[in-house]
C-alpha cells in the first residue's frame, strides 16, 4: 500500500517509567511509577488506486442524482437565476472587487521586482517591500471574502452536496493507522459508506481531544487534496503551517508535562558495584561500540 502523506497525533496514555537512585546504604534502588504522557500515534493517507477513483466517480454521480431528485437546483440553473436578477453583487461591490483585483495585480508586479533584488535593496526599498507584503495580504483576504460569499450562495446545489459527500467518502477510504506491530488498519474500519460514517460520527461525538484532532486533520488534508491543492509531502506540510497562521486552526497538540498517577513504588535493590567492576563493565561497553 503506497502512502500519500504521513503524520502523527498525540494521545494521553498511562505508561510506566523507571527511575534509579541510591538509598542511604549506597544501594541502587529502582522506582517504577505510572505517568500520563502524550504518546504519538502514527497515521497516514493511502495513495488512491485507479479502481478507487472509478468508485468515487460513481459515488459522486449517485449522490448528484439523489440531490436533483430531491429538488435541489444544479449549479448552472442557480447561476442563470442570479444572472437574470442582476448578479450576486451590488454595483458598488462589483466596482470594489474589480479595483481590488487590479490593485493586487499591480502590487504583485512591484513586489516581485523588489523580491528579485534581495539583499541589494536599500532601506527605502525594504520599507516599500514590507508595505507591499502587508497590502498584498490584505487584498488577498478581501478577494477571498468575496469568493467565499459567492461560494456560500451555491452551498445548497446538487453538485455541492454530492461533492461534500464524496470528500467524506475519500476521508473514510484513505485514512489509516500504523500500529506498533507495523500492521496498517483503516481508521474507520471496513464496510459500507453508512457503516464507516457511523464510526466517524461516533468518534466525533466522543468529545475526545485525540479524535477531535485526528478528524480535523483528516478532513482538512483530504479536502485540499481533493481540490488539487496538495499532493506532495511539502504541500501537506505547508497546509499545516497555513492552517495555524491564516485560518487559526491548530493542527499540533501542545506538549504537556507528564502527570504522575499515584502508585505504590516498587523497589528493586541491586548490589552496589565496586569501582573495579564498574570499570570492567564500561570497558566491555566500549569494546561493543567499537
Amino acid at each position: 500500500m503506497k502512502k500519500l502523506y504521513e503524520f502523527t497525533v498525540s494521545k494521553k496514555d498511562v505508561v510506566k517509567e523507571k527511575t534509579e537512585s541510591e538509598n542511604e546504604k549506597g544501594e541502587k534502588v529502582t522506582v517504577e511509577k505510572e505517568v500520563e504522557k502524550l504518546v504519538p500515534h502514527k497515521f497516514f493517507l493511502r495513495k488512491p488506486t485507479r479502481s478507487m477513483y472509478d468508485e468515487a466517480e460513481l459515488f459522486y454521480g449517485v449522490k448528484l442524482a439523489e440531490g436533483v431528485k430531491a429538488g435541489l437546483l444544479n449549479h448552472a440553473l442557480l447561476a442563470k437565476r442570479y444572472n437574470n436578477d442582476g448578479g450576486i453583487y451590488s454595483e458598488d461591490q462589483k466596482d470594489d472587487f474589480a479595483n481590488t483585483y487590479f490593485e493586487l495585480l499591480h502590487d504583485q508586479t512591484e513586489y516581485q521586482q523588489l523580491a528579485i533584488k534581495g539583499e541589494e535593496r536599500d532601506d527605502k526599498e525594504n520599507e516599500e517591500f514590507e508595505e507591499l507584503e502587508k497590502k498584498l495580504s490584505m487584498n488577498r483576504r478581501k478577494l477571498q471574502a468575496y469568493e467565499a460569499e459567492k461560494a456560500s450562495l451555491f452551498d445548497q446545489t446538487a453538485e455541492t452536496r454530492a461533492r461534500n459527500k464524496t470528500v467524506f467518502w475519500w476521508v473514510l477510504s484513505l485514512s489509516y493507522k500504523e500500529e506498533e506491530s507495523g500492521e496498517n488498519n483503516p481508521v474507520f474500519g471496513t464496510g459500507s459508506f453508512d457503516e464507516m460514517l457511523a464510526r466517524y460520527d461516533e468518534m466525533e461525538d466522543s468529545d475526545d481531544p485525540y479524535f477531535e484532532e485526528l478528524i480535523q486533520r483528516l478532513v482538512y488534508y483530504i479536502s485540499f487534496w481533493y481540490s488539487g491543492r496538495a499532493s506532495t509531502k511539502e504541500e501537506f506540510d505547508e497546509l499545516t503551517e497555513q492552517a495555524t497562521e491564516e485560518y487559526g486552526i491548530n493542527l499540533d497538540l501542545n506538549e504537556q508535562e507528564p502527570e504522575e498517577v499515584e502508585e505504590e513504588p516498587k523497589e528493586e535493590v541491586k548490589p552496589k558495584r565496586t569501582r573495579r567492576k564498574k570499570q570492567k563493565v564500561e570497558k566491555n561497553q566500549e569494546e561493543k561500540s567499537e
